[in-house]
């Protein structure tokens, strides 16, 4: 298969909106879909079991390629380790809203996951609500992705140009500087990097905008954006453990990733571009 779709499962996932997306995502007939919940310790496997199959035969019925595991350990450890033996080539992961990831920053599975997944990692908020008209073939028309100006939140413009491609989207790159005592000449740098990159994505046949502000706070213009433009999905790169903390540091990350009312495609830009030996 093509495309090899790792979606992790806790029980508590809106069956419906896994659903929706999985089937939106890509290609059935390119792709495989595996099911997996991880257990920290024995004792409920049969409502895990339960939670599984439901999902399961939904996808079997309409066609799907699927498969499924129970595992013991922990979720983190499993997770990456299941995604790098199948290979994955995305995890669709389920949060619990807009308060479900407070304490991102102390540790939590989702964090951990995006900074060791060796593929993208799409994640959903299991409250929200679904598209209002309930469509299943349409539900990227805008993405939004934050830049700060590095090479390393660009890392996740090559997925962006796939992703968009097979869904017909509209990109808007957005940039929205956090220190005010920059020098003009970075700020400079900063936005012939952006055009470049708008007319690389747009030569390559995308239909591409570009949005820079001065306001210098990203995340509330970030979760601004997202309402006021109705964008349908956040992409951006996630520093990992090493990275470059800038502009678009993992604080930025986190709070855009705990408050977003849309789903996000995010990349821990470690495991695009590995750290030189010696570094």
């Amino acid at each position: 298969m093509e495309n090899k779709i790792l979606i992790p499962l806790d029980g508590t996932e809106q069956v419906s909106e896994i659903i929706l997306y999985a089937q939106s995502i890509t290609p059935r007939a390119d792709t495989e879909i595996s099911l997996l919940h991880v257990l920290p310790e024995a004792g409920a496997e049969n409502a895990a079991t339960a939670h599984i199959d439901e999902i399961m035969a939904v996808l079997t019925t309409a066609g799907w390629t699927v498969s499924s595991d129970l595992r013991m350990g922990d979720a983190v450890e499993e997770i990456v380790k299941f995604a790098l033996l199948m290979p994955a080539t995305l995890l669709l992961m389920s949060t619990h809203g807009r308060s479900g990831l407070e304490k991102i920053r102390q540790g939590s599975v989702t964090e951990q996951v995006l900074q060791h997944s060796p593929c993208p990692v799409f994640i959903l908020h299991s409250t929200r609500a679904e598209p209002a008209d309930e469509r299943d073939d349409n539900l990227f028309k805008r993405i939004l992705v934050p830049l700060d100006g590095t090479d390393v939140s660009a890392s996740i413009l090559s997925c962006v140009e796939r992703f968009s491609r097979a869904h017909d989207s509209e990109v808007i790159l957005f940039h929205d500087e956090m220190d005010s005592n920059s020098p003009d000449e970075e700020r400079a740098a900063v936005k012939l990097a952006l055009q470049e990159h708008s007319v690389k994505l747009a030569n390559a046949g995308l239909k591409v905008s570009l949005d820079m502000s001065t306001y210098r706070r990203p995340i509330r213009e970030i979760l601004n954006k997202i309402d006021e433009m109705k964008i349908d999905l956040v992409s951006m790169a996630s520093h990992g453990e090493s990275g470059v903390r800038r502009a678009l540091d993992e604080s930025v990350t986190a709070e855009v990733i705990r408050h977003s009312s849309c789903p996000l495609l995010v990349w821990s830009a470690e495991h695009q571009f590995p750290p030189v030996s010696g570094d």
